[in-house]
């Protein structure tokens, strides 16, 4: 018996949600090593960033603060792979921050567009397209 794979969407979500909102940070920072693509391209803003910068913000933003995931909708997705859910997917999501610190909460709006696809057994992301703002 085969386990269902999941949804391209879903999948991307549950990626987005490990790296950030997870608590623990070893199971954060592992999602990134496994499944973030070594060759990934990377543009948040407008900037594009390498990996390894990409890296630096997620790791200065768990140390900072703890985020907390409002919702991430899907905009919309074409899956090129049915069997394998590879493709890519927009979203927009909302979370806030509460920084440790100073105690203060900003929520804000990340749009994404993400492709996924299978490499090496697995699927990882290849592709990040991002535009965040605070609300």
């Amino acid at each position: 018996m085969t386990s269902a794979v999941k949804p391209l969407d879903v999948w991307t979500n549950d990626l987005i949600g490990e790296i950030y909102f997870n608590p623990d940070d070893a199971t954060a920072f592992k999602a990134f090593e496994d499944y973030i693509s070594s060759d990934i391209r990377i543009e948040v803003n407008g900037a594009v960033l390498p990996r390894s910068v990409y890296l630096g913000i997620v790791t200065r933003y768990r140390e900072e603060g703890t985020g907390t995931d409002l919702g991430n909708p899907t905009l919309s997705m074409h899956v090129d792979d049915v069997e394998k859910q590879t493709g890519t997917v927009a979203q927009c999501g909302k979370f806030s921050t509460k920084n440790k610190a100073t105690g203060a909460v900003v929520n804000a709006t990340a749009t994404t567009i993400i492709k996924v696809e299978f490499r090496d057994g697995k699927r990882v992301m290849t592709s990040l397209t991002e535009v965040i703002a605070d609300d």
